[in-house]
């Protein structure tokens, strides 16, 4: 009998304890505190994924930031700024689609293994053609083009292939801690990178880049996704069709690719424009360009932390439209400004009201899609954010050239706003169909 009850006090003792009183398993499935907000990597290919893709997009940055810079010294022309952006960036607007419909058929680890050694011997190339003073214009936009064409085929690849590392319950995350990812690598890309011109210059940057893909390139070896998808039983043109069909019978998803196609075309262009604000306009040189676009990015992550916590916003239409109208009148008012610290306080906000868009389009567009049609669906996407940015790019690398830096983004800021206003009345009405697309779909 003493045993029993010896036994019965050290059993009750031990349930009180906070550690032992939630299983290992209720635990994960339910976290807080920090563990909540990392609650994919729990996932270890996801982690080995995210990890690689950090460091690569680093480098990214920085090489974009040092190839702006470079050009605007090479040409001190804004709109050869946005003939380069443009070159960039057509790749996507050219072939993200056929992309997209060649994703889903292949083995989407080793294509973005192929891609990342691609970009990487061209970042190589760019730093050795700079170290010895080969560099010229010309060669600028070859690079920037076949590193598009590489970007094209990469980022549905990425987009299709992680949401299988993953469970469902576990998407929204994935799609938070995959832009916080993105865009704290956005605030310490460009910031090494003004750091790095001012001491060792451009070229180094773009040998740091290169450098960059071989955490990515490891990642693609080790993981193994449990969903690889292969389609052969139609050809491209067919696959791409199909897409075409999927996408045009779902009017929640078409307003969701809205919102980052007019982003793309008026509101993110104020990125190829940077140099000519940091140098010009608000006198603070290659290092002023990086803390500037430094800004942007650590707005642009505390967002994607905040996202990642909550799982889940409850008024969807809601937090996609204002932080768009947000977004919008941030550019506005950052265009204006004459003051080096209010322009970082305005980035910052930009950053964060950009991040608050895009997360949550993206995640839903990733729930409304099957997984048989997520390269495809996910390459529309990439053409509505990535691939329209050429168009964005020229036209306000044109009107910057005719009218200035301020008036080409002011402009798009108020267009921005218009269009957003209006969305925040339309979006809601056909946001109920949401459920209904999952149900059948999924």
């Amino acid at each position: 009998m003493y045993r029993n009850d010896l036994e019965t006090v050290i059993q009750e003792k031990e349930n009180s304890l906070p550690i032992q009183s939630v299983a290992p398993e209720e635990y994960l499935e339910k976290p807080y505190g920090l563990a909540r907000v990392f609650r994919s990597f729990r996932h270890r290919d996801f982690m080995l994924l995210w990890g690689g893709n950090f460091l690569s997009n680093v480098g990214t940055w920085m090489q974009s930031v040092a190839l702006g810079w470079l050009v605007l010294d090479i040409t001190n022309s804004a709109w050869l700024l946005g003939v380069n952006g443009f070159v960039a960036a057509a790749p996507t607007l050219l072939f993200s689609l056929i992309g997209g419909a060649f994703v889903d058929r292949v083995d989407r680890c080793r294509l973005m293994l192929v891609m990342q050694i691609g970009m990487l011997t061209l970042a190589l190339l760019l730093g050795t053609l700079t170290l010895f003073n080969r560099i010229d214009f010309q060669s600028i936009l070859i690079i920037s083009f076949l590193s598009g064409l590489a970007m094209a085929v990469n980022y549905p690849a990425f987009q299709a292939l992680y949401p299988g590392l993953v469970d469902k319950e576990d998407l929204l995350n994935a799609v938070a801690l995959n832009s916080a990812q993105f865009n704290i690598a956005r605030a310490v890309g460009p910031t090494l990178a003004g750091l790095a011109l001012g001491v060792v210059g451009a070229a180094a940057c773009f040998y740091l880049n290169a450098i960059s893909f071989v955490g990515l390139i490891v990642a693609l070896l080790i993981i193994r996704p449990s969903q690889t998808v292969s389609q052969k039983g139609s050809s491209v043109w067919q696959a791409m069709r199909e897409g075409f069909i999927f996408v045009g019978g779902r009017k929640p998803i078409l307003l969701l690719l809205s919102v980052s196609g007019f982003l793309s075309l008026f509101g993110l262009p104020f990125i190829i424009l940077m140099p000519v604000f940091a140098r010009d306009l608000l006198g603070v040189g290659a290092s002023g360009l990086g803390y500037l676009m430094g800004g942007a990015g650590l707005g642009a992550s505390l967002c994607a932390i905040v996202l990642a916590y909550i799982s889940e916003p409850r008024n969807k239409s809601w937090t996609i439209t204002v932080n768009a109208i947000t977004l919008s009148l941030a550019l506005v008012l950052f265009s204006m400004s004459r003051n080096f610290w209010l322009s970082f306080f305005l980035l910052v906000v930009l950053g964060a009201a950009l991040v608050g868009t895009l997360v949550v389009t993206a995640s839903n567009i990733q729930l409304l899609t099957p997984s048989r049609m997520r390269g495809r669906v996910m390459s529309m996407y990439n053409l509505s954010l990535l691939g329209l940015a050429p168009l964005g790019s020229l036209q306000a690398g044109a009107v910057a050239e005719v009218f200035g830096a301020r008036i080409a983004l002011g402009y798009g800021g108020v267009l921005c706003i218009v269009y957003f206003a209006g969305l925040f009345f339309v979006l809601p009405k056909v946001w109920r169909e949401k459920d209904d697309e999952i149900t059948r779909e999924h």
